[in-house]
């Protein structure tokens, strides 16, 4: 009787601890998904940047939604079914953001997937820790951006760079094109005039709030844009949506012009020589 329990005891401080350690994880996975992931993905809150991620866990394994995290790009050439589906949706494919298999477990869990294998034990694909399932609370859709001549006009401003970012980071038209009146965009990355179509307004605005791209991350790292700014921008590429520009001319009328000129010059000066 005394040897049971015994036994009984120490499952029941084995269960305490994988519950601590459960729990612990999924706390540490909250924090780094509010900081690498929140500004394009909610937890109920509906599609942004990324999918909603509510009940994530019970639609994919614990083993892929590891991977669509810390290595989206080589499930991308591994032409895998339900990533390929993310990019056709989403327009694009999730940026590597340097996740590690540790983290991106961590998150996992915190998402209500596995947790970490207890030491020594086989994995089993159920949860490594009882209770270690997260509630995350459901998040508020933003306010949608009331757009306005002054909004616009400053959206313009930053977005060509005639108005500076507060923080110091580089105007958007150093890399980006768009379709709008008065911009004239760069081409060393994607054009942004189908941003808010592929996205949304949450979607747009959590693009702008975590700048995590590879390169957007580096430039804008110690320079996040303000609420203001975000707004501004935001309020850009709506009505960009909205109005559907047409498409620039590659040859403008002043173009055109003066390259007639100069045949008609040329036709005059052999007429000349004759």
């Amino acid at each position: 009787m005394a040897r049971l329990v015994t036994k009984l005891q120490r499952f029941i401080l084995l269960a305490l601890l994988l519950l601590a350690a459960g729990t612990a994880w999924a706390d540490s996975g909250k924090e780094i998904f509010e900081k690498q992931c929140a500004s394009c993905h909610s937890i109920g809150g509906g599609d942004g940047g990324g999918p909603d991620l509510k009940g994530v866990a019970a639609k994919h394994p614990a083993e892929w939604l590891v991977r669509v995290i810390s290595e989206p790009d080589k499930l991308t050439a591994e032409k895998d079914p339900a990533q390929l589906d993310l990019v056709k949706k989403f327009g694009m494919e999730m940026p590597n953001l340097g996740v590690s298999r540790d983290d991106a477990q961590k998150i996992v869990t915190f998402l209500g997937g596995s947790g970490p294998a207890p030491a020594g034990a086989a994995a089993t694909g159920t949860s490594g820790a009882p209770g270690a399932e997260a509630k995350p609370v459901e998040a508020a859709k933003p306010t949608e951006v009331a757009v306005t001549k002054e909004l616009l006009a400053t959206g313009v401003a930053l977005f060509t760079g005639k108005q500076p970012f507060a923080k110091g980071g580089a105007p958007c038209v150093s890399c980006h094109a768009l379709n709008y009146p008065g911009v004239n965009g760069g081409a060393l990355a994607a054009d942004l005039t189908g941003l808010y179509d592929r996205m949304g307004e949450s979607g747009v605005r959590g693009v702008l709030k975590g700048l995590s791209f590879p390169v957007m991350k580096k430039i804008y790292a110690d320079r996040p844009l303000s609420d203001d700014e975000m707004t501004a921008l935001t309020a850009l590429f709506k009505d960009t949506s909205a109005k559907k520009h047409p498409a620039r001319d590659p040859y403008p009328v002043a173009g055109l012009g003066f390259f007639a000129l100069c045949i008609v010059a040329v036709i005059l000066f052999k007429r000349r020589i004759r």
